[in-house]
């Protein structure tokens, strides 16, 4: 399908830290310290956070869940919520400032025992390890820094700063569309005037705009008061790496504005949640999928955007390689459901010369996107217009892919939608899986908050683009067994941070 999924605001981290505990014994200035290093941490480990994602690729473990166990490893929650004691020995900043160190410690050997220098906040500064240790090791770091940040801000602080976050997006969305990034030379710096030129609006306002970015260490001032500027790590990326600036530029254009609209559309439709019932329609006038078709230079912009998702989470390389074991499909046939473009499709092709596959969507444009890609393959990939919601034509199937379809739509069409494969695996052969490539949300306090909350944030993407939902293994679950009772996941492949599969099978009545 041409909408095939949300994005979200993707968060890795890196790491630099000072020595806390001193810090900590010290007066309020010694306090003040600390949320400064503290907030110092988190900007750098977003500095990484555009290739570090990739690290997601290298290891799918299954129900056992990998990363999201070693994750949870460091959980504060019984530490926050149950605080010592007025008189007790133990301060819960503290601990929380010791488990820093010893993550410190950890990541710093991640570093040392890889290729990758430490990273730092200048233009120059280098990837970050990508391994599961690293990954584990960044959530549990996130984790506690924030709640560490949350207890010396205390509660009035932190919840000011997050009720004017929409001021930081409003800024960072006219440094997207008034081409800051691409105006700052990626060597050497430009004075704000002449930036303000080049953006086609004043100076006054150009240079208080680069000011408050580089609070957030997105460009920086030369010299203070110099009006000069140049890139930082993490203001760079957006220079060099044109499909994330097309997902940043989506984000602070259509997603932000339809974001804006979800409260008065629950106002108008307090019960119902559905694609014309969705924040996007009410601010577009249109449901995304036609307002895409209708708008084709955004329609392109979306496509990249959705490239750039993929690739920072490694989803076709994680699917391919990391997930399902396809080999044991033999000389089988998949077919790819809602497979738009085939890119997928051909990627397992590309990996697995024994297996065949037929590419479903409704849209003919998907269809032809990549035809042409296809040549070399001889064959084993063929595309076939096929409306989803109508019974599966195809009953000699090895396997059925439904990848990223099922997000777009409500309880009611996603019944819908399952229910339609029924029949032809009813003819296949007993055993025939039905692949389901979708984000798996967590059960809540089941995995670092770091990552439930970027989950549950692309699950509230769904809500505001398409009325729709992002779904955990029991909501699957009891979603397929109205589609079926038969129906039952026999094996997850969990990914703690993005697209997981579940494999299910129709058993025996």
């Amino acid at each position: 399908m041409l909408f095939k999924a949300a994005i979200s605001v993707l968060l890795v981290f890196s790491f630099y830290l000072v020595l806390f505990g001193q810090l900590i014994s010290q007066s309020c200035e010694g306090i003040r310290a600390i949320a400064s290093s503290c907030q110092k941490l988190i900007l750098l480990a977003d500095s990484g956070s555009i290739n570090a994602t990739k690290s997601q690729i290298t290891q799918f473990k299954g129900e056992s869940g990998g990363v999201s166990k070693a994750a949870s490893s460091y959980n504060n929650q019984s530490l926050v919520n149950k605080p010592p004691l007025p008189n007790s020995d133990t301060s819960a900043i503290i601990l929380l400032a010791k488990q820093i160190s010893e993550l410190s410690t950890q990541i710093s050997s991640c570093f040392n025992a890889s290729t990758h220098p430490e990273p730092n906040f200048s233009a120059s500064s280098g990837d970050v390890p990508k391994t599961p240790e690293y990954e584990s090791l960044r959530a549990s770091l996130n984790d506690t820094a924030v709640d560490l940040l949350r207890l010396v801000n205390g509660p009035k602080n932190t919840i000011r700063t997050y009720a004017f976050s929409h001021y930081d997006l409003a800024v960072l969305q006219i440094s997207v569309e008034r081409g800051f990034f691409r105006d700052i030379p990626l060597q050497g710096s430009i004075d704000a005037g002449m930036l303000a030129d080049k953006a086609k609006m004043d100076k006054d306002r150009t240079t208080r705009l680069l000011r408050f970015l580089a609070t957030r260490r997105i460009f920086e001032e030369v010299e203070s008061g110099s009006g000069v500027f140049r890139h930082t790590a993490m203001s760079i990326v957006m220079a060099r790496d044109r499909d994330f600036h097309a997902m940043v530029h989506m984000q602070m254009d259509e997603m932000f504005k339809a974001a804006s609209e979800l409260s008065t559309q629950i106002d108008r439709a307090p019960y119902v949640s559905d694609n014309e019932n969705s924040a996007f329609c009410a601010r577009f006038g249109l449901p995304a999928y036609a307002y895409y078709e209708q708008n084709p230079q955004k329609g392109a912009r979306f496509k990249q955007s959705m490239d750039a998702w993929s690739q920072l989470d490694g989803q076709v390389t994680r699917l391919v390689s990391g997930s399902f074991p396809w080999e044991s499909l033999k000389a089988g046939k998949i077919v790819d459901i809602g497979g738009g473009s085939g890119h997928i499709s051909i990627a397992l092709a590309r990996e697995y010369p024994s297996l065949r596959f037929i590419v479903q969507d409704l849209s003919e444009q998907m269809l032809s996107q990549t035809k042409e890609g296809v040549l070399s393959l001889g064959g084993r990939v063929t595309f076939q217009r096929h409306n989803f919601f109508e019974p599966q034509p195809v009953h000699d199937a090895s396997a059925f892919l439904l990848r990223q379809c099922l997000h777009n739509y409500n309880d009611l069409d996603a019944v819908k939608i399952t229910r339609a494969i029924v029949p032809a695996l009813e003819k296949c052969v007993p055993g025939t899986p039905l692949l389901l490539n979708e984000v798996i949300l967590p059960e809540s306090g089941s995995t670092a908050r770091h990552i439930e909350h970027h989950l549950r944030q692309v699950d509230v993407t769904m809500m505001v683009v398409l009325g729709a939902k992002q779904r955990s293994r029991s909501e699957f679950e009891r979603l397929l067994k109205q589609a079926d009772p038969r129906y039952e996941v026999v094996r997850t492949f969990d990914n703690p941070m993005g697209v997981g599969l579940l494999e299910v099978h129709l058993k025996a009545s």
